[in-house]
């Protein structure tokens, strides 16, 4: 979930962006009106006004300016307006999909969330789905767990449908709340990215970036990319994350990472997603040096009598193996093998042992450089893989993420 410390901009206590007042701004710039949005949000046409005033203040620019023909905004006016407008699109989303499960479609008003939730409640709710616990939620938001859960618990109830279940031990969310969690932290985010891009408009580049990494990216391409990014913008704030496929997948869904790099799944990816090609890759068998098998022409039954550490199920890799254990006998069925995603744990095996393994030459580029692994001569076919970005499909990145897709593919372009 959406990492607190990523909204860490947002002032303390009640100075936090009002959801009703971006739902205000938002369709005064849609309707170029104050009064008709003030009439579609049921407030007055004073408190209208001192809703706009104060956005301006809490994003430290001038929103909207007043003409003959209405209200227009800003430039920094329309950075807000758009943000705001994907941020409600998500609470929306949360709203429809939770009344999609409720068996007899009752329990949720069209727009309650957008209209009625806080700031604060979101937040509280989207720590929580993220630490696991009230206790850890507090403490990452600094506040007692009191109020913590007292603000998630509002959202239950302004639902009217069961967000928690579980004792106080093990509380835990149910699918709804797990739906409005997700939809939370990437509301979240869209707020927290329109004062990245509000400092942006200024010329300070110290947005965040947080980038879901896959084992193939993270010895080169991803450092590289990051050095580029640190040179273009040195303010920015990096974070890179390992995990696998799936873990990564829900983070990027729920706004806990802005991008995963790795093997694509052109075939098997989940619905919402896009994927960008960096380059093309193929997978390779290698050893240690002076291995037994290094140097000589081989068949593939050859290596049946070696132990093997193999990726894990979820992943590409692990299919081309399969088909190519199936095909060219590589592997002795009744023969133990070793499994992991850690790339330490694979170069010690493999740098002790006479173990082989089906790997990118690209992860292992300074084992390569400096002598310790060497690829052994039997083609794998079939093991070409794409290597790209995974973002969600409507994703709008701020200049600093943008900036380091540019570093990534100068990267790939040179490898």
């Amino acid at each position: 979930m959406y990492s607190p410390d990523a909204q860490s901009w947002f002032p303390a206590g009640d100075e936090l962006p009002n959801l009703r007042h971006l739902r205000l701004f938002e369709a005064a710039v849609r309707l170029g009106s104050l009064t008709r949005a003030a009439e579609m949000v049921h407030v007055s046409q004073p408190a209208a006004s001192q809703a706009l005033a104060r956005l301006g203040r809490l994003f430290g620019a001038r929103l909207a300016e007043r003409t003959s023909g209405g209200l227009r905004a800003t430039q920094e006016g329309r950075i807000v307006q758009a943000r705001a407008a994907r941020a409600l699109a998500h609470l929306a989303e949360a709203n429809r999909r939770i009344t999609l499960r409720s068996r007899l479609g009752r329990g949720v008003a069209g727009d309650r969330l957008e209209r009625h939730a806080t700031m604060a409640q979101l937040r509280a709710l989207s720590a929580f789905a993220e630490a696991g616990s009230f206790s850890d939620a507090a403490r990452r938001m600094g506040q007692t767990e009191p109020a913590v859960q007292r603000a998630a618990r509002e959202i239950e109830r302004l639902l009217g449908v069961p967000l928690f279940d579980g004792g106080p031990r093990d509380i835990r969310l149910t699918p709804a709340g797990e739906t409005v969690a997700i939809h939370a932290g990437l509301a979240l985010k869209e707020i927290a990215a329109a004062h990245d891009e509000l400092r942006e408009e200024t010329g300070v580049f110290d947005g965040r970036l947080v980038v879901g990494t896959l084992p193939l990216v993270r010895t080169r391409v991803v450092p590289e990319a990051v050095v580029a990014l640190m040179q273009r913008h040195p303010a920015a704030r990096i974070e890179v994350i390992d995990g696998s496929y799936d873990s990564l997948v829900r983070g990027l869904r729920s706004g806990a990472c802005d991008m995963i790099l790795g093997a694509l799944r052109e075939q098997g990816r989940p619905r919402g997603l896009a994927e960008r090609p960096l380059f093309h890759d193929r997978l390779s068998i290698v050893a240690r040096a002076r291995h037994p098998l290094a140097g000589r022409a081989l068949e593939g039954p050859e290596l049946a009598g070696y132990p093997w550490v193999l990726p894990r199920r979820d992943t590409p890799a692990r299919g081309v193996f399969e088909r190519l254990a199936e095909e060219r006998g590589v592997r002795d069925a009744g023969r133990g093998h070793v499994e992991t995603g850690s790339l330490v744990a694979l170069r010690g095996v493999l740098l002790a042992s006479d173990a082989v393994t089906i790997i990118s030459l690209q992860q292992i580029d300074y084992e390569l450089r400096q002598g310790l692994i060497v690829p052994l001569d039997l083609e794998v076919a079939e093991g070409e893989r794409v290597i790209g970005v995974t973002t969600l499909e409507n994703w709008r990145p701020t200049a600093v993420q943008a900036a380091f897709l540019e570093c990534l593919e100068s990267v790939c372009g040179g490898l």
